[in-house]
């Protein structure tokens, strides 16, 4: 060790000085002049032949902090601070006494109970018989050489605990992908020992097409390089890992070496394909689900401006399936429903889209049509086919189909428009009997008397201010405590009563009445929430519903920031809900909710799970909370397959460290279940119904009365 050699070196040069006095001529002088050197520059003390401290220099009582009266007389003992066996010190008086130097290290006690370091070397001085009659021991401080090696000890300890019990997995691989070292818990996840993993390169471990990849990030000046990949067990499984790798630039043995610490992400991989699954297709056909078609709707009509050539969208529907589902039972109505699919993948083939968007609501696509002729012609060769008798349980059951067609390029050149004109079409057809085939009309209005009449009142019912709003709260899972509220519109006509939120806010979004009346929402939210807090109540957050044609006005991150200011709140006490259809512009989302998220507003994915994020929106998409569909939640404690789904969503969800809402909680047992799965809110009837802001305080004041 270093301490010792310097010990050793220190002690050649004092004997030789001491050898060489008896040939240099003026001995005396030469002596004093050592004796001076030494007085200045290390710890001197001497004793006699039995330890007594005869003798003790200025940098001794310095460093002990004793006066020099009080060492004078006394031995070595007075210094002991116990961190050596007596071992040790019989060993020196066994060196010392038999006439030889010793030397090694001290850890003394000061006089003020503090503790100092000293590399010592004692000679002893010999009367003519041979035997010590004194002894010189001369010392150095290396108090502060002890403490840094102390420091290193510890971190090396502490860095060993951190690799062995780390969940990372650690690895130092050389330029040739060769392991230098490896955690163990590298080993325990692979099934390999330390030493068939140091024995053979890292690439061993990796699929032929990952090796490159891997490789290529091996490079001297990689820094932080993020990488998955996929490693071989031992066993033949595959395990899912996300990397970080660095070249290793400090001077030392791994010098030009490279540290990898991966994670494994088996487990949200999986999570992931099935979200995805999820999220893409439709559980009961295996068709595209609406969000799969919408966005590979976009790209058939990329296709099409790119060969010139005309497309059709059709959207059909079961007239009267309601009817089946009834007389049939669910599993009758579900057969049916798979019975179509399979026809209409029949029908159409691979070079078409196709997709079920609701119950008994489906979609498709017919490339190369030549014009509105054609297109009718084909959809009807296709209603025909669909509308051959289907057997259940030894009956057979017919069926008519309603469809609505639009047509590319001539009605529009807008996936999203293309969609509504043929939706309009299918609705036009409904109204007038079903069991047809409707083409959209530019400038065909509904002619239904029901939907005139609402979207005239609609109007006049946002200047007239005949809207309320009701609150539901939301519940810390936990303890059932009140965290917050959802503002939700009613609409109290005056002569048609109450109307239903489903049958007037499409109406409000397609006609943009949505935009005034979204204005009026959020500020008659911000306003309850202002008297609540003034009359005592804590600040919850407050939930608002906004929908793309909200997003897209240009001053809606303007009017939100005002209305915290008009009304005195903090951003964190209100939250945005979003649908999952809004983020189908992908680019448009990211900059209106990033503007609104900077001003410490957050946001919710609402009805998650109905078919329009994947995971890859989830996890890079700027918002805080995702609210899993209640569609998941009703059966959840009696259907396997919605109580692996929610799982899954929770899964995903924490990993993205996103809040997590459970939407539709019915019973205790939901609740309960939901709160072991890891969802941190509730919001349902069970807790409460949407109520008036009354009714909210009353709430609030039973569970005021119960902290207490």
């Amino acid at each position: 060790m270093k301490g010792v050699s310097n010990v050793k070196d220190k002690t050649r040069i004092v004997q030789e000085i001491i050898d060489s006095n008896r040939s240099i001529p003026d001995a005396e002088q030469l002596l004093e002049d050592i004796a001076y050197a030494l007085e200045q520059s290390a710890i001197v003390a001497m004793t006699n032949n039995r330890g007594t401290i005869l003798y003790v220099n200025d940098l001794f009582v310095e460093i002990s902090k004793y006066e020099r009266e009080e060492l004078i007389g006394q031995d070595h003992r007075l210094l002991n601070s116990g961190s050596h066996p007596k071992e040790y010190f019989k060993n020196m008086w066994r060196t010392i006494g038999s006439g030889q130097v010793w030397e090694g290290q001290f850890k003394n006690r000061a006089k003020d109970g503090s503790y100092y370091w000293v590399d010592t070397v004692i000679v002893p001085f010999l009367n003519d018989k041979g035997k010590p009659y004194q002894y010189i021991a001369i010392r150095w401080d290396i108090t502060e050489k002890k403490a840094m090696e102390e420091e290193v000890r510890k971190s090396n300890e502490l860095y060993r605990l951190i690799t062995e019990n780390s969940s990372d997995f650690i690895a130092v691989l050389d330029p040739d992908g060769l392991f230098q070292y490896v955690s163990p818990s590298f080993g325990i996840i692979l099934n390999y020992s330390e030493e068939e993993l140091m024995s053979s390169p890292f690439y061993h471990l990796l699929d032929d097409e990952e090796i490159k990849r891997v490789a290529s990030c091996l490079r001297p000046d990689v820094t932080n390089e993020l990488v998955e990949f996929k490693l071989l067990t031992k066993d033949g499984d595959t395990r899912h890992m996300a990397a970080t790798i660095n070249a290793i630039r400090d001077e030392g043995e791994y010098r030009g070496n490279y540290v990898i610490v991966m994670r494994d992400v088996t487990s949200e991989k999986e999570s992931e394909e099935r979200i995805l699954d999820l999220a893409y297709n439709d559980q009961l056909t295996s068709l595209l689900n609406r969000t799969a078609f919408r966005r590979q709707l976009v790209e058939k009509l990329e296709s099409a401006q790119r060969t010139e050539t005309k497309l059709a969208l059709v959207y059909l529907n079961i007239d009267r399936f309601r009817y089946f589902n009834d007389a049939l039972g669910h599993a009758g109505g579900d057969t049916l429903l798979e019975v179509f699919a399979d026809r209409l993948k029949t029908a159409l083939g691979s070079e078409n889209l196709i997709g079920r968007i609701s119950g008994d609501e489906f979609a498709f696509t017919l490339v190369d049509v030549t014009d509105e002729e054609d297109a009718l012609k084909r959809v009807e060769a296709v209603r025909q086919l669909l509308q051959e008798p289907i057997l259940f349980l030894k009956d057979e059951h017919d069926l008519t189909v309603s469809c609505g067609v639009s047509l590319y390029p001539q009605h529009t050149d807008q996936a999203g428009h293309l969609v509504t004109r043929a939706e309009k079409a299918l609705h036009t057809a409904k109204v007038r009997g079903g069991n047809r085939v409707e083409m959209y009309e530019s400038g065909t209005v509904n002619e239904t008397i029901e939907r005139v009449l609402l979207e005239n009142e609609l109007r006049k019912s946002v200047e007239a201010e005949h809207f309320t709003l009701e609150y539901q709260p939301k519940v810390d899972l936990s303890d059932e405590s009140f965290v917050g509220f959802e503002a939700l519109v009613r609409w109290e006509h005056p002569d048609l009563g109450r109307i239903a939120p489903d049958k007037f806010i499409p109406l409000a979004e397609e006609t943009k009445v949505i935009v005034p009346l979204g204005t009026w929402i959020l500020e008659q939210s911000c306003r309850q929430m202002r008297e609540w807090i003034d009359e005592g109540y804590p600040p919850l957050r407050m939930a608002v519903n906004f929908s793309v044609v909200q997003l897209e006005e240009d001053h809606v991150v303007q009017l939100i920031s005002d209305m915290l200011v008009k009304y005195g709140l903090e951003p964190e006490q209100l939250e945005v809900e979003l649908t999952e259809s809004t983020f189908a512009d992908q680019g448009m989302i990211f900059r209106k909710v990033s503007e609104i998220r900077a001003l410490g507003v957050s946001v919710a994915i609402d009805d998650f799970g109905t078919g329009y994020s994947t995971f890859s929106y989830i996890k890079d998409l700027p918002v805080d909370t995702v609210k899993i569909d209640r569609a998941f939640i009703s059966d959840i404690d009696e259907n396997a397959d919605s109580h692996a789904i929610v799982r899954a969503i929770v899964t995903l969800a924490r990993t993205a460290n996103l809040r997590i809402v459970a939407e539709g909680v019915e019973t205790k047992k939901q609740g309960e279940l939901l709160h072991e799965l890891g969802c941190h809110i509730g919001q349902g009837y069970y807790y409460s119904r949407p109520v008036p802001p009354e009714e909210c305080k009353q709430l609030m004041d039973e569970q005021l009365a119960k902290e207490k």
